[in-house]
């Protein structure tokens, strides 16, 4: 089984983790901070970030999803890949989605993901353990 452990930030009522996605823009890997959200069926990503990391949504039709704020339409992209820690995920769906500035999130890691995952929280060393499925 593969596992990895990676650091986990609580700040603004959020829990967040260090993650690396794939650009086509630059053939590497970017560093970011997405929340790690279990109330979240898909990944989701600021607009801005798809572009930026050259990625285009898969087609003109918006998807409908219910947010913590309400209905909105959003565009679906695919990732080539993502890493968690040392764990390599290919092609994870994802939807684009504007974050509010209150939210300190550029984007949410969701069930689409965690679910390929048996996962511990050690809130007193402050990481996140997870064993590939």
């Amino acid at each position: 089984m593969i596992e990895t452990t990676v650091k986990m930030d609580l700040f603004g009522g959020g829990l967040y983790i260090p993650v690396r996605l794939w650009s086509k823009a630059e053939n590497s890997y970017r560093w970011v901070s997405l929340t790690f959200d279990t109330g979240a069926t898909i990944t989701t990503i600021s607009p801005e970030v798809f572009y930026e990391l050259g990625y285009e949504p898969l087609d003109k039709t918006k998807a409908k999803i219910t947010t913590a704020s309400g209905v909105e339409y959003v565009s679906q992209f695919i990732f080539d890949v993502i890493k968690i820690g040392d764990i390599e995920i290919k092609e994870v769906s994802a939807y684009a989605l504007k974050f509010p500035e209150e939210s300190f999130s550029i984007g949410v890691v969701g069930l689409n993901v965690l679910q390929q995952f048996d996962i511990e929280l050690l809130f007193s060393q402050k990481i996140i353990r997870m064993k590939r499925l």
